[in-house]
């Protein structure tokens, strides 16, 4: 049976941010076939991140800070593994929103100056997000 992505994300958003934070549908410039959220919290609307998920992949965005992290799953319809995929990556985001992590600076490969890496530790393992390269556990 075929994965109902929308509803998924919808659901597993649900499950972890609580009245503390501001949901809503962000449509992506992708279209309809790919939905994203918006997440804040509710003390802290400085601080954004935008979920999206497809039947491939699950990705955040935090626009003030300009970094990502994306996580690849294979094509299937197996909704259990995916959506405790998008749950994992639903806590760092939630973390972030809530304070947590730290910024660290990464010198720029070809240019001068440095990029931003958050760091943050969820349940024991540290996330590593940038621009264009993040490490996840």
């Amino acid at each position: 049976m075929t994965i109902d992505i929308k509803a998924m994300l919808h659901r597993v958003v649900a499950e972890v941010f609580d009245g503390n934070f501001i949901v809503e549908d962000a449509p992506s410039s992708e279209g309809p076939q790919l939905p994203r959220v918006r997440v804040s919290a509710r003390l802290d609307p400085g601080r954004t991140a935008l979920i999206r998920a497809s039947y491939e992949w699950v990705d955040a965005f935090i626009p003030e800070l300009d970094v990502q992290t994306t996580t690849v799953f294979d094509y299937d319809d197996v909704e259990q593994e995916k959506a405790e995929e998008l749950r994992r990556l639903c806590l760092v985001m939630r973390a972030y929103l809530q304070g947590e992590g730290r910024i660290e600076q990464k010198r720029r490969l070809f240019r001068r100056g440095t990029v931003p890496v958050l760091v943050i530790e969820v349940d024991g393992l540290e996330w590593r997000l940038g621009r264009n390269h993040w490490v996840i556990p």
